[in-house]
């Protein structure tokens, strides 16, 4: 039986290879590689399915080296003692920097979004890592998030709290809970601003957008 020919970079092509590899039952050891692909964030069947196809087009020596990668960034990388950020060194550079201002602490909910404040160079206090937003429905509650260690950060002289959390019912959750905890401290609490972004129009911006935008205008 001749097989229909399929590009090993970009997988199935043709109508008639797809409906032969569709008909085609998937080897147990394929499978398997997709479903693991399409547990990672953002990942469909669909894709993960792709990018297994891709995988088996690579060489042995790629595959291996891909291999060795995930494996050392595992081994090696891990959460700041400080600040909880991914970092191979503890403390991570930016809690070693002395040149940081170490009466302000961003909060933040990953690790990933302190590179949007570090790539802009605006900011150069230090950064927490909550590790999420409260979900009940997750199963993610305060006991779960590193509130308690910023609790004690807060309490050696720091002068601002930045929440900068995400707009979501989950993450204004937990900037309630910060601000109740944080009781009768003089620390100033303050969050990103929310608003309209830059090019867009009007007409086009939701009604919960708006409102914010509204209720944060400032004066000229």
């Amino acid at each position: 039986m001749r097989l229909p020919k399929q590009n090993p970079r970009f997988g199935i092509q043709s109508p008639e290879q797809k409906l032969f590899f569709h008909l085609m039952p998937t080897p147990p050891s394929l499978d398997n590689l997709i479903r693991e692909f399409s547990g990672l964030p953002g990942i469909g069947r669909k894709s993960a399915r792709r990018i297994a196809y891709h995988v088996l087009g690579l060489s042995l020596d790629s595959v291996q080296d891909l291999t060795h990668a995930i494996t050392e960034a595992k081994e090696r990388v891990h959460p700041c003692g400080t600040c909880f950020q991914f970092t191979e060194t503890n403390p991570c550079p930016i809690c070693a920097s002395p040149r940081r201002d170490r009466t302000r602490i961003c909060v933040v909910e990953k690790s990933s979004d302190i590179e949007a404040f570090e790539a802009g160079g605006a900011y150069q206090g230090l950064y927490h890592v909550l590790g999420g937003a409260l979900s009940p429905l997750d199963g993610i509650g305060p006991s779960e998030l590193r509130i308690p260690e910023l609790m004690q950060r807060v309490s050696q002289g720091v002068a601002e709290v930045i929440l900068a959390l995400g707009s979501s019912p989950e993450a204004d959750a937990t900037v309630l809970l910060i601000d109740r905890m944080l009781g009768a401290n003089a620390v100033r609490r303050t969050r990103l601003a929310r608003g309209i972004p830059v090019g867009s129009d009007l007409e086009f911006v939701d009604e919960m957008t708006m409102l914010r935008a509204f209720e944060g205008r400032v004066s000229l």
